[in-house]
């Protein structure tokens, strides 16, 4: 077995072990894997990138930084995650634009990207109108937040459904990820706390991360081709 392979096998150890010392409220020990297992992450794109890109590594690292927020106890670590996490997603639209083709869609295509949206859409619109007022001072922060999130799903997913490359699935997966994490997450803080959603947190956020460095690993390659269209 391979470096790689063991450092995998090490990163879903330390999801299991972070879960397992939120489940049994070992503080200390679910903080601890939470920070070796972002940094981690990061290492698995060190070692397997064979070019390190100096973009990838900031978007990476402001990712860790705000994962640092869970070692402050002050009511200014939410926003503190927040802000973090609006400057990461801001960063990502470098790769939308970085991987932009023309769109080439058939009738099945258009038809999945209406009801994916129309559904996110509404999402959207009901965790914002449910989170507006809880968020106080930080609405504006929280409407953005969401924004970002927003359209780099739908973006992320026209971009799959359009090339349907793995280097675009792991991109779409990420913010799959990403908006399941985050959205939990301003539930959790503003409107109602919940043990199952800090569970459900920590399994999507490395997740997200895990897939978001498969993506910057992957080489870019175009697959559409007739026999998967409509897929």
């Amino acid at each position: 077995m391979d470096g790689k392979k063991l450092l995998k096998l090490f990163i879903s150890f330390l999801i299991i072990v972070q879960i397992l010392g939120f489940v049994f409220q070992y503080d200390l020990l679910s903080t601890n894997a939470k920070l070796i297992l972002y940094i981690s992450i990061i290492i698995f794109y060190f070692s397997s990138t064979k070019r390190v890109r100096v973009f990838h590594v900031i978007v990476l690292l402001v990712f860790l930084v705000g994962e640092l927020a869970v070692f402050y106890t002050t009511k200014n670590s939410i926003e503190f995650q927040m802000i973090t996490h609006v400057i990461a997603y801001i960063l990502l639209f470098y790769f939308l634009y970085y991987n932009h083709k023309s769109f080439v869609y058939n009738s099945r295509d258009v038809f999945t990207l209406l009801l994916g949206s129309s559904l996110y859409t509404v999402i959207f619109f009901m965790a914002y109108l449910s989170l507006r007022d809880p968020m106080g001072e930080l609405q504006l922060l929280g409407f953005f937040h969401l924004l970002l999130l927003y359209i780099l799903l739908i973006v992320g997913a026209m971009h799959y459904i359009n090339i349907r490359s793995e280097k675009s699935l792991w991109f779409f997966l990420a913010m799959l990820n990403f908006v399941f994490s985050d959205f939990m997450l301003l539930i959790d803080r503003f409107y109602l706390r919940s043990y199952e959603l800090e569970m459900l947190m920590l399994i999507c956020k490395p997740l997200a991360m895990v897939f978001l460095v498969n993506y910057l690993i992957t080489k870019s390659l175009f697959l559409k081709t007739e026999e998967f269209e409509g897929f």
